[in-house]
Formats: structure tokens, sequence, C-alpha cells
């Protein structure tokens, strides 16, 4: 079972324990770091820490958990990471508003109760699974091998060979043409195509610049004219056009990056 990363924070010291053992007793392996105020938990944030799920009470002193929720959220945008879910703890259902402007995973009352933290555990767990376990099988001379797409930051084609480029550095090279798989590939919210030639892994983007793709490492993408369309293709992941493991099936995890506004001007260079 995979291990989650959880983040506490609650001005009420016995309430925030209570959810920690809470989330200890589900059958989920969890590492908690509990916070009674939102600076400090935002500074955990600013360290680069990897969290999977923020618990953010709603009504604290200094900085409330919606304000808080907006400026994790900026930090993870600033700093390229992954983005964590949000779970908000509140005494009444008055913030739901707020908790769907941020689209935030859930939002639980106080106190909570112990199934319900694991039923919120498992729906994150199923949801990440649901993501990890898609690929695509491919063959070569020498070997057949299910490659997940989690594993490929972006797809290349040059004469009448696809270059499966991964993330950790290494490559796969198939005889194939690029039409022959992309169906495949494209299935899969995370890839669209910015031109004839590449594929690219949304997840794996750095930025977006000089009508092409900055990938996380360092290779630079031409977006051509006529895939202008990846550009909105892009806004619309990060800003969580679509969700995973809701009714539609998709992902929610990247709509976490939808402060990410000035993005938009770079995509005014490549329509």
């Amino acid at each position: 079972m995979l291990e989650m990363n959880v983040l506490i924070c609650d001005d009420m010291r016995n309430d925030g324990l209570k959810l920690e053992q809470a989330i200890k007793a589900s059958d989920i392996e969890a590492n908690c770091w509990h916070f009674d105020k939102g600076s400090d938990a935002l500074s955990h944030i600013q360290t680069g820490a990897k969290v999977d799920l923020c618990f953010l009470d709603i009504v604290m002193p200094e900085m409330n958990g919606i304000e808080l929720a907006r400026q994790i959220r900026k930090v993870e945008t600033d700093k390229g990471m992954q983005a964590s879910e949000i779970v908000f703890l509140t005494t009444s259902n008055e913030f739901a508003s707020e908790s769907f402007e941020l689209k935030a995973f859930s939002y639980i009352l106080k106190p909570p109760e112990p199934q319900k933290v694991a039923n919120i555990l498992h729906e994150i767990i199923d949801a990440k699974k649901a993501l990890d376990t898609s690929g695509i099988l491919i063959s070569t001379k020498t070997m057949t091998k299910f490659l997940y797409f989690r594993e490929v930051s972006f797809i290349e084609v040059i004469n009448y060979k696809v270059y499966f480029r991964l993330i950790d550095g290494s490559e796969i090279v198939i005889v194939s043409s690029l039409g022959a798989i992309l169906p495949q590939v494209i299935t899969d919210k995370r890839f669209a195509q910015c031109h004839r030639s590449f594929v690219v892994n949304m997840d794996d983007i750095n930025k977006i610049q000089d009508n092409s793709v900055l990938m996380y490492s360092g290779r630079q993408i031409p977006i051509s004219r006529t895939y202008a369309g990846f550009c909105d293709k892009y806004i619309e992941y990060l800003t969580g056009g679509s969700k995973i493991g809701g009714k539609d099936g998709n992902s929610q995890h990247n709509r976490n990056k939808m402060e990410h506004f000035t993005i938009v001007n770079h995509f005014f260079d490549c329509q």
C-alpha cells in the first residue's frame, strides 16, 4: 500500500492530535506533521517537503485555513512541486462554497469521525493508484514491457522509430509510428501532442516559454502552430478541467496549480 505524507494544521492542539490518532488507526501507512499555526505549516511546505494530503482547520487566528490553502497552492506552483490534496476541517457547512472554490478534495465536520477520515484516505490512495497503473505494452527486438505512463517524460518520433524518453533519463526505442501508439497514449489525460513529432507528459512540464515546452529534464520541445490548441489543453489540465477518481474517471491532482495565472502570458506566444 502507498505511504502518505500528511500535514495537519489546527490551532486546537487536542483536535489535531485526535485527527492524527484517527489517521494512525486506519490501515493506511502515514507520516504526520502537526502544526498549530498556518505560518508554521506554510514554512514546512516552503522547504519543498513532499506532502500528499493537508488537513486544514478553517477557523484559525492569524491565518485561516482558506488563506493557508491559497498560499500552499501558490508555493506549489512557484516551486513546481507536485500538488497536495486538501481537506478542510470545519464546525459547520457554511464554508462549503470556499472549499469548492479552492477545489479541495473534501471537507469534513469537526470532530471528524474515524471512519470518515479512513474513507478520505482510501479515496486519495485509490485515485493515485488509478493514475499510476495506466500505461502501454511495447515490444522491441529484445523485450516486451508494460511501460507505466508515470515513467514517461515525452515521446518523440524520428525516422519511423518511436522514442519513449523516460523521467529517469533513459529511453526505450521501438519501430513504429506516432500515429500507431497515439490513440493509446492520449487516453491518459496527462499527455498532449504539441508537435507532429512530440507528445509530452504535462506532469513533467517545468514551464512554457518562447513557443516551446521546457521539461524538468531541461529538454526544450517545440510547439508548432498546427498544435496551438496544446496550450489550451495545458491550461485546462493545470486548472483542473478534470479530476481523478471522480465520476468522470479523470484526474484531480494537477488542479492544485490553478493559481498559475502567469503562464497565460506564455500561451499567447504560441498561438
